[in-house]
């Protein structure tokens, strides 16, 4: 008779947050130890949606704390590892995570060389002159009290990506106008000899921040090889729009897959008292300790996704705006009098260029003229329209080297001879618009304190927020408003409560002058 695994721990593991903008590595764990609940699934096999049952005797009598180590090298880095305890359920709310900050930390390698990692703060532990090398076997030690831990991985090739593409939901029929729908799927296939047995690890980057709890590893054996390769898709987030999305994968060791492999269960929700009960990932430090060393080589993948765009008709001329997005830097708009634009439509080279930081003016070849400026709302004029006819518009970005996206859903307008137009966008003030908006964590667990100079004119502020980026101010993001709007105040700074730590939120802060209303630039915190 096979019994289910019982419901031993409940580890929730917020790992690793990489900016990839200055490529420093910060990491946060928390472990809530979970009493030994027994839920009795039956004696049947544990096969279905779970791919692999692994085995592990963590004691449950007397326990007040475990030791979380969580230990990283990748190709042409150095080594990071970060040390905690897990605090007990009956912890209060906020209870600050009890880091190791006494450890003796060790990294080995393969061919004889080795060094010691010095505390950086946080648990983390990091070193400065070993780089990984694939095919070089590494070995973490670590000293606590004479405690000795220790973990070895080797790293192995990195995969190489055959391609990846991306699909608006509009284009294949699941929203017949496109006007304001900005849904994406997408697909991707990473090389898999068919005659070797491998696990890959795959982690997801979304406008240069690592999506942590996204990450999820697979085995091949369980994935159809086609032409030498394995087509994914991700399991664990769909792409929105405006978003810069890295997709990135290792091939990594049985160890670190049975790792991950439940972890993703566990932080998904996918396990449950009708399957299989969740239990604590797998750790490859030995008995008594949680967590896990991997030595990763990494390749590389980025798909970009555009901004939903909104156009406004006025005398002889339409004004489309859309949002901006720092890791894009031209723009080109597809146009025509008629529904049903594809690539091969008429287009407008770089409405936007976005190069430098604070962004650049441009100009369309039609004489039309665009703004971008301080990272906010890109505006463009399409001018010299014949009134009341319709012309139908749809948005490329391209980023830095290159690659272009699809095409943003398509929406229209007519030129209204009775709405007066506005001056050249590229000479517009934006003093309408909030400005040097910035999203700290708060004093206080679960807070986010947003902050932003005064615009000319507001006569009232509001907040729009999600825990998506690309807010627009159109769709289903949640509005604070002050003033007569609600009866409240919102005014800078304003405190966001109530939130969820392990969340990111984004904002955009929204002034209104009495006729319209004007949106920042986007910006993001996570609360502490």
């Amino acid at each position: 008779m096979v019994l289910c695994q019982v419901f031993k721990y409940l580890l929730i593991f917020n790992q690793l947050d990489r900016n990839m903008k200055n490529k420093k590595n910060r990491i946060h764990a928390i472990l809530i130890n979970i009493s030994l609940i027994f839920l009795m699934v039956g004696f049947i096999s544990c096969d279905g949606f779970q791919e692999q049952i692994v085995s592990v005797d963590v004691p449950v009598e007397n326990v007040s704390s475990v030791l979380v180590i969580n230990a990283e090298i990748e190709k042409e880095e150095t080594a990071w590892v970060q040390i905690s305890y897990s605090e007990s359920i009956n912890a209060p709310a906020g209870t600050p995570v009890n880091y190791e900050e006494n450890a003796r930390v060790t990294l080995e390698t393969s061919s004889g060389n080795s060094e010691p990692l010095s505390y950086t703060g946080n648990g983390m532990y990091e070193g400065s002159s070993i780089a990984g090398m694939v095919g070089e076997t590494y070995t973490i030690t670590i000293d606590i009290n004479g405690q000795i831990y220790s973990a070895n991985s080797t790293m192995l090739p990195e995969p190489g990506y055959q391609g990846a593409w991306v699909t608006s939901l509009s284009d294949n029929g699941k929203d017949g106008k496109g006007s304001s729908y900005g849904g994406y799927d997408e697909e991707w296939i990473v090389n898999d000899p068919s005659n070797e047995r491998n696990r890959y690890l795959f982690e997801w980057y979304t406008n240069g921040r690592h999506d942590v709890g996204r990450d999820w590893a697979i085995d091949d054996n369980r994935v159809v090889n086609v032409n030498e390769g394995l087509r994914l898709i991700n399991p664990t987030r769909g792409i929105n729009a405006n978003e810069y999305t890295v997709f990135r994968a290792a091939e990594i060791d049985k160890i670190t897959y049975d790792y991950y492999n439940m972890y993703e269960k566990i932080v998904r929700g996918i396990v449950g008292a009708d399957a299989q009960t969740p239990f604590n990932p797998v750790s490859n430090f030995g008995e008594g300790t949680m967590g896990n060393f991997r030595a990763v080589a990494f390749s590389s993948i980025a798909i970009l996704t555009p901004p939903n765009i909104s156009v406004t008709g006025q005398n002889e001329q339409n004004v489309i705006s859309f949002p901006l997005n720092d890791f894009f830097v031209k723009y080109h708009l597809y146009l025509d009098t008629s529904p049903g634009l594809t690539p091969n439509s008429p287009m407008i080279r770089e409405i936007i260029n976005n190069d430098s930081k604070n962004g650049g003016g441009g100009k369309g070849d039609d004489g039309g003229k665009g703004s971008a400026g301080s990272g906010e709302s890109g505006i463009y004029a399409h001018t010299n329209l014949v009134n009341n006819t319709m012309y139908y518009y749809r948005l490329e970005v391209e980023d830095a080297e290159g690659t272009v996206s699809v095409l943003s859903p398509e929406v229209g307008a007519a030129p209204d001879p009775n709405v007066p137009a506005d001056g050249d966008p590229g000479d517009k003030p934006t003093g309408s618009v909030p400005t040097n908006v910035t999203a700290v964590p708060g004093a206080n667990p679960g807070e986010i304190v947003i902050s932003w100079d005064p615009a000319d004119g507001a006569q009232q502020y509001g907040i729009y927020w999600s825990n998506q980026p690309g807010i627009t101010g159109e769709g289903k993001e949640n509005a604070i408003w002050g003033g007569d709007k609600s009866g409240g105040v919102v005014e800078s700074p304003f405190t966001h409560t109530g939130l969820d730590n392990s969340l990111t939120y984004y904002y955009r802060v929204a002034s209104y002058d009495g006729s319209a209303i004007h949106l920042s630039e986007e910006v993001n915190a996570q609360p502490n």
